[in-house]
């Protein structure tokens, strides 16, 4: 990751270890890893099970490989396998994430992978704020609606309202992928905040709620391993009823405030957004937030037989 993703983050110890025994919510995982003549690893795989129901027919891989021991054929050799792990679990369509116009897309073309997706990735620099600006910002009048925050699991007070307002994700941008959808209850999003928990991980969210206790919109931030220089971006969305009043900038830019006052290790914050999701790529942009690199969602169909 070092030498394809320059400028993100190695994953440590921990966080891979916590990806191997905390799987995502409505998945679990398989993997496979190469070895040399002396036992040394070169290369990994990851396949992501989709388990949800209207999920089903997906699965998503994750695969690197030494960059010292490519174009031997390692590569293919992972990918076989999860691609045939794919097949015995009747899926119809497998994903993979790679950095746009490098080795890795081109590798994928010619497994037959097609582009669905691209994605612009952009960090917030806390050092280089407009503190006028967000505080303009995080401070908006919004009549008929308040902020709310947690950490964590959501309050059981809100807890059907987050749920109602999570199905509004449902709806963001996909381009040609066959990425299915996800009903939210309030059982799945505590579940959601517990696999987030056991991973060591700390899930922020603020909200905005009108006074009848209805979920308007909501942001997410993820902190690795419960803080750290550069904090995730994880879900943002306005319910349908609510857009066009300015709420998806109110909550981030209310939750940038709640991270430097209360997260001084944090220094910025990762985001990513589908180049066609332009409400939300020009609210960033609002924020500051600045494109630093483009990766491609890619999609291989499974013919089932």
């Amino acid at each position: 990751m070092a030498h394809d993703l320059p400028g993100v983050p190695v994953p440590d110890l921990g966080h891979i270890h916590a990806q191997l025994t905390q799987p995502a919510l409505g998945s679990r995982r398989l993997g496979w890893m190469a070895l040399g003549a002396d036992g040394a690893p070169f290369g990994v795989a990851g396949l992501r099970v989709f388990t949800s129901p209207g999920q089903q027919h997906l699965a998503e891989v994750e695969l690197h490989v030494d960059p010292a021991y490519r174009r031997r054929g390692t590569g293919s050799l992972l990918l076989a396998a999860a691609v045939a792990a794919c097949r015995s679990e009747n899926r119809r369509s497998l994903i993979a994430a790679a950095p746009a116009d490098g080795p890795a897309e081109a590798f994928s073309a010619r497994w037959g992978f097609r582009r669905a997706l691209t994605v612009d990735h952009c960090t917030l620099r806390f050092d280089e704020i407009d503190e006028a600006g967000l505080l303009q910002m995080a401070d908006a009048q919004h009549p008929g609606y308040r902020l709310a925050g947690w950490t964590g699991t959501v309050t059981d007070e809100l807890a059907d309202a987050f749920a109602a307002a999570k199905n509004a994700m449902n709806d963001m941008p996909l381009g040609e992928m066959d990425y299915g959808s996800v009903a939210w209850d309030a059982d799945r999003v505590r579940a959601m905040a517990k696999v987030v928990a056991d991973r060591g991980d700390a899930l922020l969210t603020i909200a905005a709620v009108q006074h009848d206790g209805t979920m308007a919109g909501y942001t997410e931030i993820l902190l690795p391993q419960g803080s750290g220089p550069r904090a995730q971006q994880y879900d943002t969305a306005v319910v349908p009823a609510h857009r066009g009043q300015g709420l998806g900038l109110w909550v981030k830019a209310a939750m940038v405030r709640r991270l430097r006052a209360e997260y001084p290790d944090v220094v910025e914050i990762e985001t990513d957004n589908a180049e066609d999701n332009v409400h939300m790529l020009a609210v960033n942009h609002a924020l500051g937030f600045r494109s630093y690199r483009r990766t491609r969602e890619l999609q291989l169909g499974l013919p089932l037989v």
